[in-house]
Formats: structure tokens, sequence, C-alpha cells
């Protein structure tokens, strides 16, 4: 038996009901490409036309826990804006992108669909972190790569979950977004002189040499959190800190230390004494804000 299309059939009876001029704007509403590229299960919001979009009351409106998209929108965090918003996809293919970048699906909150997006080429390999939509190429995946994983950024291969072989020495498949995809695991094989396996979120370990205080091993006192981060364009380090919070209705910092995003950090001068430890330097994150020992990495974020 042959199944009527949907969208064929709601237009037909609207065919019967209104204008011409109405019905031929209903069909174009009703046609929502999806891309042709999308791997088969998944969810990918499509490329919407101007007219869709101007149906659709929250396109382009800040989105978020409390804050839904309509269908088929989804709310995309990008950080190159470091806003989020609601989006329909902007291409289907390498070929809709600029030269260096590539079109790919990139998560949404929730569980909205994938919107697919051009996002740079870069030179982090595989294992290496990322960001997903990053401003600059330096935090970007190389050719063939995709930015994944569920809180941190790492460049992989796609995958099969339960194909044990579908990865590579040193990777795993782990169902993680936007799809499945081999992440790195130093857990088996170590970690070259100077370097430890350190574990992230979802099972992912790295090589990396630590700096600041290793609270992995020895647990912070006090009651205070472990912090570890990591930055794209340093694959190979990591920082750690106990966060000792500070602000509003919070205990002020101790001695030689000040507040600045809301933990304490060790105050320093960029013409005084070297205070800050290696890996470390002297820094501020805003005119307004005091100096205070920032990890190297951190002029780095602001191209992300």
């Amino acid at each position: 038996m042959q199944r009527l299309n949907w969208r064929k059939a709601v237009v037909a009876c609207a065919g019967v009901l209104l204008p011409l001029p109405l019905v031929l704007l209903l069909g174009g509403l009703l046609k929502l490409d999806v891309p042709v590229s999308a791997p088969p299960g998944e969810r990918v919001s499509p490329m919407l036309t101007a007219e869709q979009r101007l149906r659709l009351v929250t396109y382009g409106r800040a989105c978020g826990p409390g804050k839904a998209c309509e269908p088929p929108l989804g709310c995309l965090f990008d950080v190159r804006y470091a806003r989020s918003t609601c989006s329909d996809s902007q291409c289907w293919g390498d070929d809709q992108c600029p030269e260096g970048q590539s079109c790919q699906g990139v998560a949404t909150w929730g569980d909205g669909p994938l919107v697919r997006v051009c996002v740079p080429l870069g030179p982090r390999q595989e294992g290496e972190g990322c960001v997903p939509l990053p401003r600059d190429k330096a935090n970007a995946c190389a050719p063939g790569l995709v930015c994944g994983g569920r809180t941190e950024g790492w460049c992989a291969r796609p995958c099969r979950l339960g194909d044990t072989r579908g990865c590579s020495e040193g990777f795993f498949c782990a169902d993680t977004i936007p799809r499945p995809l081999c992440l790195p695991t130093c857990e088996a094989r170590g970690c070259p002189a100077g370097q430890q396996c350190i574990r992230f979120d979802e099972g992912v370990s790295v090589c990396a040499q630590v700096y600041g205080p290793h609270c992995l091993q020895t647990p912070c006192t006090d009651g205070r959190k472990c912090d570890v981060n990591y930055a794209p364009p340093y694959p190979d380090k990591v920082w750690m800190e106990c966060v000792e919070p500070c602000g509003e209705n919070l205990p002020p910092c101790g001695a030689r230390k000040v507040c600045d995003g809301w933990h304490c950090l060790t105050a320093c001068e960029p013409q005084g004494p070297q205070v800050c430890g290696e890996g470390y330097h002297c820094s501020r994150r805003g005119e307004d804000r005091p100096f205070s020992c920032q990890p190297i990495y951190w002029d780095e974020t602001m191209a992300y």
C-alpha cells in the first residue's frame, strides 16, 4: 500500500479550501529541507526560508532553561557571542561554507535537535581539547574530526556503539554528543615521563603535566572543590585549583589574595616580585579587575 506523505496531504486539503496564493505559501512553509548528510536516527534542525523563520515566534531569541524553542529550532550556544539563541541549520554540506570551514552538526540545549553550522577547521588532533564553535581556529579540530563531548570538548572520530574495533588504540567508543565518538583514554597505556593520566567526565583520561596543586590525588581541605581546567592550545597541560569562593555574603580572601571571578586568587603586580608559580602569569581579566596569578591559557580563552 502506498503511504501518503502528510505534508502533501495537508497541502492537497488546503487547495480545496484556500485561494491559490495561500496554498502556495502553505506549501512552502511545510517544506522543511533536512540536510541530506544527517546520519540515520539523528534529529537535525532543517534549513528554513526567511518566510518560515518569520512565522516562528522564538526564532533568534534567547533560550535555555525555562525558555524553550519552537520545533524544529534548537537552542544553540555560540561561544563566539557568549549567548544561546533559537536557531535552524545554516548549511547542508561543506560546499555551503567558506574556505577553511566545514558544515557540522552541533548539539543544542536539552533534548533539542542538532543544528548544522559552518565551523572552522583547525590544528587540534584526535584526542585533544576543542571548542565546538570557536572564534579562533586554534581551538578547532583538524579535518575529518568532530568536536564532541557532554561536558568537555574533544576532537574525535565517529564510531558505532558496541564495535570494539571501531576506535584506535588509546580510544573508546562513547555514547556522547553530538553522536557516538572515539574519546581518549590513557589508563591502560600510561603516560610519558613528567605527565600524569588525568581523568575527566564520561570516562575520558588524557596525559598531561599538572600545574597547581594536584587536588585529584590530594583532596582539597575545608570543603573546597577541586577544579580541573584545560585549554585546547595546550593539549598536554592541565591546571588544578582548590577553589576558595568569595564575593557577596562570603568571607573575605586571606592575606596576599584578591577576589576575582568569585574565587580567591594570589595577588600580584606585573612589575613586582615573581609570586606566580609555573604555568601562571600576572594578569587580570579586565581593566576594572585586580591583578592576580592567572593560568597562562587565560589569554587564549578570550579567543574561544
